[in-house]
């Protein structure tokens, strides 16, 4: 079967057009207006646009060709070079289309650094889940870890920081500060459709009475218990370790009955950043 006829390919071009698409509207309409400049080889295009008068789409074309040339050399080839140049493309189109036919929303800073945020978010995550890039800084970054073998997070940082410092320079500190906070809500909004708004709970329960606590929690939560052996580094004992995921509401119920089957149990609760799996335990979560 041809790529093109698979479904999945079409929901990841689908998925990268649609969030290039809402990446550049978002631009367009709450970030250049107000001078809020987006991290990276996109506010640099945008100081860039505003200092010699060309169009904010056509910068940011230019600036990612060469990027974009080493990015297929060195990284991905062929399918990585089609997918970011689709991501660019829609990225670049949709700001000046949106800019000449719209114009900014609104001059509130409140308003721009929430939405400006969240919908900058959901663009990246909506391309990243079409495996695709806006290019840009990610490239830059990824170029940079292969030939000097620094950390990515470490490169990003960086260019970011000359990016703001650039923007403050120019435009003031306010905007930059609020660059900064839009950033900042863009990450939230990006891991949250990336991983899902986690609702459940995973806890690690040590015990010397588990079966007391499976017959509870399968009884009485309807949940399904994962039983390992583990030993104790300091004391040399064999205890039970258990393994349970619930959703959040049912957090207080599951430490009742653990407090009860075995109150000398200990327990960590913490939140898992993805759960898969149709079946989690013995019923849906």
């Amino acid at each position: 079967m041809t790529s093109w006829k698979n479904w999945r390919w079409w929901w990841e071009y689908g998925a990268i057009i649609l969030g290039a698409t809402i990446c550049g509207g978002a631009i367009a309409l709450l970030l250049e207006p107000n001078h809020v400049v987006p991290g990276g080889i996109t506010g640099l295009a945008m100081i860039i646009k505003d200092q010699l008068g060309v169009p904010y789409g056509t910068v940011l074309i230019l600036l990612n060709l060469p990027l974009l040339y080493f990015g297929w050399k060195y990284l991905g080839g062929r399918t990585m070079l089609i997918r970011t140049l689709i991501g660019v493309l829609v990225t670049a189109l949709s700001i000046d289309l949106v800019s000449a036919g719209i114009g900014p929303l609104t001059e509130d800073r409140l308003l721009i650094i929430f939405y400006g945020g969240l919908f900058s978010g959901i663009g990246l995550a909506l391309v990243f889940h079409g495996r695709g890039t806006t290019g840009g800084t990610d490239i830059l970054s990824r170029l940079i870890h292969l030939w000097f073998e620094t950390g990515l997070g470490r490169t990003m940082l960086a260019v970011n920081v000359l990016v703001f410092g650039l923007a403050a320079l120019i435009y003031g500190l306010e905007p930059a500060a609020v660059a900064l906070m839009v950033s900042f809500v863009m990450t939230k909004s990006l891991d949250s459709v990336l991983h899902g708004l986690v609702a459940t709970r995973s806890a690690l329960v040590i015990t010397e009475r588990p079966d007391a606590i499976t017959e509870a929690v399968t009884r009485h939560l309807r949940r399904g218990v994962t039983l390992m052996r583990g030993r104790g580094g300091y004391t040399g004992r064999t205890r039970s370790i258990l393994y349970i995921v619930v959703t959040r509401s049912e957090v207080a119920r599951l430490k009742r009955r653990i407090n009860e089957a075995d109150p000398e149990a200990f327990v960590t609760i913490y939140s898992p950043q993805e759960v898969l799996g149709a079946n989690l335990g013995a019923r849906k979560l």
